[in-house]
């Protein structure tokens, strides 16, 4: 199942850099101001402005972002402590430039009378980006094995879980294994729908804002304009979209990948 992404998510994300927004915004009505209406493409309608501006106000007194002046101008920026959050909260955030090509395996053997707490596990197992190999075997490329022991302790477990780090493959092919584990085939399909939608949708913009500026008479002008805001608002939709997908989408390094979804890191902007 997919992470929803809250408002405080997209804040985050949208401040981390992740999508078409700079890291930094400018904020001259000392909580959102101008650059909000960029960022504000991301929120779907359910998101009433005010209950965002909570968001804000609450990811300030938490910590995860600040206030800082530039040139007399206010800004909002990420903090290490939102970083931290988003590391957390995303497993795609902390792939390692370059991987180091071992493996994590998690398998564990809980009985029927303890199906609460092997769902708990399951969970954490799934919202760290790992992947189902067999019902009680889960892996992943991430070095967080430590990560894993201290939740494994934490909920009484250390008995029946057994993690390992191997470095390779003796047989069989590690990308196929990727591809099935993980789905691959579904996520391409996905992405390369939403960057084929991405490129007609600025396209068509493109070409309506070349015919408002062409255009002399104001009538014409103006059901121009009306059109050219309905496909922004369909280009905003299609963001947010994009924005769910890249925050769902498993930690994998680029070499696991297909090529035609090794662009996705073009889509991510590391956060260090």
């Amino acid at each position: 199942m997919k992470k929803l992404l809250k408002p405080r998510d997209i804040l985050l994300l949208t401040l981390a850099g992740i999508g078409d927004v700079a890291q930094e915004f400018k904020d001259p009505m000392q909580i959102m101001g101008k650059s909000y209406e960029a960022m504000y493409g991301f929120i779907p309608k359910r998101y009433k402005r005010s209950n965002f501006l909570q968001t804000v106000r609450r990811s300030l007194k938490t910590g995860n972002i600040e206030k800082i002046i530039r040139n007399g101008e206010v800004y909002l920026r990420l903090t290490s402590t939102g970083t931290k959050s988003l590391h957390r909260d995303f497993p795609i955030l902390n792939l390692t430039k370059e991987w180091n090509k071992r493996w994590l395996i998690v398998a564990f053997d809980i009985s029927e009378k303890s199906k609460s707490v092997r769902d708990r596990l399951r969970n954490r197992l799934k919202s760290l980006g790992f992947g189902m190999l067999q019902e009680s075997v889960w892996i992943s490329p991430l070095s967080i094995g430590e990560d894993m022991k201290e939740f494994i302790d934490s909920i009484g477990l250390s008995e029946y879980v057994f993690v390992m780090e191997v470095s390779g493959f003796k047989l069989g092919d590690p990308k196929e294994l990727v591809r099935r584990v993980w789905n691959l085939d579904s996520l391409e399909e996905e992405f390369l729908d939403l960057k084929s939608r991405i490129e007609e949708i600025n396209q068509l913009i493109k070409n309506e804002r070349d015919r408002v500026n062409k255009s002399e008479a104001k009538k014409s002008k103006t059901d121009l304009k009306v059109y050219l805001n309905e496909l922004l608002r369909k280009k905003r939709e299609i963001m947010m979209e994009r924005l769910g997908f890249l925050a769902n989408f498993p930690p994998l390094p680029r070499e696991l990948l297909p090529r035609s979804l090794q662009n996705i890191f073009d889509f991510i902007k590391r956060i260090i």
